[in-house]
Order: structure tokens, then sequence, then C-alpha cells
């Protein structure tokens, strides 16, 4: 070996040796030093706490989301008031299904569901008819149970009577701030214009009228103002084909039956409501198909009798399965769709109602429905039953026909926000000799 080999070997053993010392210096700086078993326990606990408190964050902040998914039925109890909600609604085939499910879970489901009521639903029901509802856009249709309710006599005394009196007695009677420091901006208006709100009020969000009134001594005796309720009654009860001063002179003599009481006519006599719609829940059983003999299912079929009634005397009609969310608003004056009806309705006597009505599908035939206005422990006046249903011809030589009123379902009545009602002359103002004050 020459002595250029030996130098350059020199050379490339030395590069070698500075190499492994460069790496050896890095891995040293890299390494960090051991922690003991203890510390080590330590971070650990503190990183497993950190999690959990991290979940529990994510869990407040799901808890607190707008909307809420709804959950799939998993208990006995669960399916069983799935199955009531559906039955108060008239879906018989859905509660049908519910109910079974129900009651294969548990036998006694029945009895559990009483106790369940009395405890949990019945409490939460009595808090929110003390509260004022929260408009919702959501549609629901509910069919009361039970017995019609009867009205008490017309003639009867008045129970707030004495404490009218004893308000109106009151020297000095004004609003009363919640502040001293600070004055009532509404003591401001004077009483006649308040009067002209409370008539709007009264036609158009009646169910408003009991907090307003509970509000203080002073809107409570603005409430009871008789101009109001007579403002009122003489639209609401007004006959379509009347003219706005006939009703005038007709509600004047009618109000007698009340003993002059414009506010419990109101309340008491039957008529049409107009800011709602009433349904028809109808059932019918349809037998299904299946491979085993001796098992055959049935199909429980639901469907819909719509029925709206309008201030000028026309009404509305229809047929069809599509559930109340879906069609309530729809039904609008301009609705023309396969099983509608367009026609007029009239009064007979106090609580009857007659409407005529037609299909343009059906150019030949007119049919005359006879209902009869009812009243439920659920609400005033939200009830039509059959009185007759029949139909007639305009082809010679054919008469009319009469249904059968066994296979007819009662409507019942559900407001509708969306509905606006507009009454004749509602901002005219009334000729005061008709006023009682």
């Amino acid at each position: 070996m020459n002595t250029l080999d030996v130098e350059q070997e020199q050379a490339l053993e030395e590069f070698r040796n500075n190499w492994r010392q460069e790496v050896r210096e890095k891995h040293s700086r890299n390494k960090q030093p051991e922690v003991p078993s203890s510390e080590k326990q330590d971070c650990l606990t503190h990183n497993t706490s950190e999690e959990e408190s991290i979940a529990d964050i994510i869990d407040h902040t799901k808890s607190l989301a707008t909307t809420e998914e709804e959950k799939e039925p998993v208990t006995a109890m669960d399916h069983y008031v799935i199955a009531v909600d559906n039955e108060r609604q008239g879906k018989l085939g859905k509660a049908l299904d519910s109910y079974r499910r129900a009651f294969r879970l548990d036998p006694n489901i029945d009895y559990a569901y009483e106790q369940h009521y009395q405890k949990e639903i019945l409490p939460k029901i009595q808090e929110s008819n003390v509260r004022p509802k929260m408009h919702s856009e959501d549609f629901k249709h509910f069919i009361p149970l039970g017995r019609e309710y009867t009205a008490p006599s017309a003639m009867r005394t008045d129970p707030l009577a004495d404490l009218i009196t004893q308000f109106s007695n009151e020297e000095g009677l004004s609003y009363i701030p919640r502040l001293d420091y600070k004055s009532v901006a509404i003591s401001k208006l004077p009483s006649e214009i308040m009067v002209d709100i409370l008539r709007f009020l009264v036609l158009h969000s009646l169910s408003t009228m009991p907090f307003f009134a509970l509000t203080c001594k002073k809107f409570f005796l603005l409430s009871r103002n008789p101009s109001i309720w007579q403002y009122a009654c003489i639209r609401v009860f007004k006959d379509p084909s009347m003219t706005l001063e006939q009703s005038k002179r007709r509600q004047l003599d009618y109000v007698r039956k009340y003993n002059g009481h414009w506010m419990r006519m109101f309340i008491d006599r039957p008529r049409i409501r107009y800011d709602g719609i009433y349904i028809s829940t109808c059932n019918y059983i349809r037998p299904g198909t299946s491979d085993i003999g001796w098992n055959q299912p049935i199909h429980v079929i639901t469907y819909y009798r719509y029925l709206r009634f309008f201030p000028n005397g026309t009404i509305l009609k229809h047929v069809t399965t599509e559930e109340p969310q879906n069609i309530v608003k729809l039904l609008q004056p301009g609705f023309d769709k396969k099983q509608c009806f367009h026609g007029r309705f009239t009064l007979d006597g106090e609580d009857h109602i007659n409407i005529v009505m037609k299909d343009k599908t059906m150019p030949k035939l007119m049919f005359n429905m006879k209902l009869i206005i009812k009243t439920t422990h659920r609400g005033r006046h939200n009830k039509l039953v059959w009185d007759e249903y029949s139909s007639f011809s305009d082809i010679p030589n054919r008469g009319s026909d009469l249904f059968d009123l066994k296979s007819l379902k009662a409507f019942f009545f559900s407001p509708v926000r969306s509905y606006t009602t507009c009454y004749p002359s509602e901002l005219n103002d009334m000729d005061e000799s008709l006023m009682i004050m």
C-alpha cells in the first residue's frame, strides 16, 4: 500500500468518527430525562380529568341545543304515550300499532300509565294552562273525549259582580308603576282608545283577553266594558244575509235572554268560529293479506273531512287522506282540488247550520249538510254534529238520496294562526244610541 492510499484511509476513518460523535450528541439532546412512576401517575390522572371535563362540556353543549332530535320509543311507557297521543288525534291505525308494542313489553302498562299520568303529565298540563301559550307554527288537531258540556243558566248572576263593584267604587283608580321613579307610559292613552283596541282584540285574539284583564285593576275593568262585547256580538252573530244595522237590532233583542249581559251572550250563545277549521276524522278497516292462512292482518285507514267557514257566508269542504298539519294552511278561498266542495251556509235558529255545496267534478249533483253546534269541555262551540246529509240531482225524475249518519263522525274545531278573519265594518264607530256603557 502506498503513501496516498494510507492518507485516504485515515481521512475516511476520521470522517466516520466525527459522524458518530455528532449522532451521539444529537441523540443525547433529544432524549428526555426519566420521569418517576409517581409523576407519571399524576400526569395520567391530570390528562384523564381534562378529557372528562371536555366530555362534560360537550354533553352540556348538546343539551343546550335548540333542536332536539326525537328519541325512538324504547320502553312500554314510550309506546303507550305515543299511542294515547295518536288516539286523541284520531290516528287509530298508528295508535293500534303502538298499543300492541306497549302491551307486548308490559301487559300491565295501562295501570302504570294511570300513575304516570297523575305524577308526570297532569302537573305539566296544569302548569301550561296557567301560563300564556307560546305561539308555534306546528299544527296538531285533538279530538275531545267524553261527554258534551252543558252551559249553565243564561240568567245566572255574574260571579265577579261584587269584585267589579268594589273596583269601580275605589277612588282615584289608576295605573301603579312597578318602580316608583318610573312613569306608566300607557296612562297617557285615553280609556276610549283602549276600548277601541280591545274591540279589535276580542275579534282577532280572544284568548289574550284574560291575560290582559289579569294585569291590573284598570285593565280588568276595561276588559269588562259592555261596549266591547256588544261590538263583538253584532259582528260575530251576524247572519251573512244581514246588513250591519239589521244585526244591531237583532242582537239588541236577543241579549234580553241573557239579562242584558253582552259578555255572557258572547261566551255562551252558540256561534260559528271563523279563526280556524273544523275537522272530522274518519277511519275504516281494510283487510290485508298474509302468507299464513290462520292470521289475516287488518289495516285501519284514516281520512279527514275539512270544513272552513267564512264571514261572508261561503264554505270550503275538502275530503282527503292528507294529515291536518299538511293541508290546513292551503285551505284558502282559491283552493280547488279533487274532492273539494264550495258552497254557502245559512243559520237556522240558534244552533243549526244549513249548508248547500257542490263539487265541480260532479256538476249535476248538489249536496245539503245540516249540522248542530255543540260545546265540549275542551272549548266552547267547537263541535259540529250531523243532523242530516243528502244529495239531489238536476237530472229529471231523480230524487234526493239520504246518507246514513251512523258512519259520519262529528267535526271538531282547531284554531289556525295563519287564518285571517275580516268582519264587516270593523273600524267603523258604532251608533252611540246603541252603546251600553
